[in-house]
Parts: C-alpha cells; structure tokens; sequence
C-alpha cells in the first residue's frame, strides 16, 4: 500500500464513520437481529449493507455532479425518504417482540435484507454526494484506479465495523437490560419515526 493509497484509504474510513455511526434502518435492523438470532445473522446483513455502501461511494466518486443535481431538483427524493423511514418505523413499532425466531434466516436473506435497507436508505446516498462534494472542493478525491480501489475498501471496512459494533453493544448492553430488550421493536420504531419527522421539518 503506497503512501497515497493510506490517505485514501483514511479519508474513506473516517468519512463512512461519520455517515454509519447515527441510528439508520440498517444499524437497527442490525440490533435487532443481534438480539434475536445472534451476531452471526447480524454480521450477514452488514455484508448486504456494506456492499451497497461501496455501490453509493462509488456512483457519487463517478458520477456525483449528475445525482446531486437531480436530488437537489427534486424534494419528492425528500418525502421517500420520510416515508420510508416512517413505514419502517410503525412496521416495528407495531411488531412483536417474539425473541429468538424458530425459523433462522440463512446468510443469502440476510445479506439481502442489509443490502435492501441501505438501498431504500436514499439519505446514505444523499449523505455520499455531500461528502464527495466536500471531498471534491479540498481536492482530496481520489482518481486513479488504485486510489479508487483504496478509497472503497475503506468505506467498505469503516462500514463492516461500525455495524458490528452496533451488533456487540446490542449482545453485551442491550440484552442485560431487560426492560429495554423485551421492547427493543418499539425503541426502534420510535427512532425511526422521530428520525423521519426530522427529515420532513428539514424539507
């Protein structure tokens, strides 16, 4: 790894933290399959999410200046967006907590679910062209192919590795909590909604 592969290698590490730290559809979809199934089903819906983490980089490195002008010219993007989260947000709030499914989800479905949430996370894509427009004006993007490969596999680990974090917090905190396990769907769907009520004063 050259010297300008770590910077790239860097600058995606700790621009994807700062996108996959706050609470999102996949970073509590990952919660609570940690505390239903375990941290081996979590992880496969990290993979799922990852992947179309480094998809979203990678379309805003390509062709940010084009997907920038059509959300910015388009507030419909904007009310998805509060739908989704909103839908998601009911759909849990109203879900029972049933505590370890019978039926496991094998690794395929979870990959699936992770990559199916973040596709329908429009805001991770918004938050990509933000930090590619950032990026662009400090001249930090990458653009050879070495440093674009350098650049995905940050945000591809930075990714996995806040979701696992998600998913051991969930297994070693929440799940000693007692009261706050056996409600778990309910707390999430209640940061679901208000994250969604956020983004419709933000309209």
């Amino acid at each position: 790894m050259n010297d300008t592969g770590v910077i790239y290698f860097l600058i995606a590490l700790a621009a994807t933290t700062i996108g996959a730290v706050p609470l999102g559809l996949v970073n509590l979809s990952v919660v609570d399959t940690a505390l239903k199934n375990g941290s081996q089903k979590a992880t496969a819906i990290a993979h799922g999410a990852s992947v179309v983490e480094v998809i979203f980089a990678l379309s805003s490195l390509v062709a940010g200046a084009w997907f920038s002008e059509f959300f910015e010219g388009n507030p419909m993007v904007r009310y998805f967006v509060f739908a989704v989260l909103l839908v998601f947000g009911l759909f849990f709030w109203f879900k029972k907590n049933q505590g370890k499914l019978k039926k496991e989800q094998g690794k395929s479905v979870g990959f699936l679910k992770g990559a199916l949430l973040n596709i329908v996370s429009i805001q991770v894509l918004l938050f990509w062209l933000l930090a590619a427009t950032v990026l662009s004006a400090k001249q930090l993007l990458p653009s050879s192919l070495p440093e674009i490969l350098f650049f995905l596999a940050g945000v591809w680990l930075a990714k996995m590795a806040i979701l696992k974090i998600y998913a051991f917090l969930a297994l070693r905190v929440v799940s000693r909590a007692h009261k706050l396990s056996s409600n778990i769907n309910r707390v999430i769907g209640l940061v679901l909604m208000t994250v969604a009520v956020i983004q419709l004063i933000k309209i």
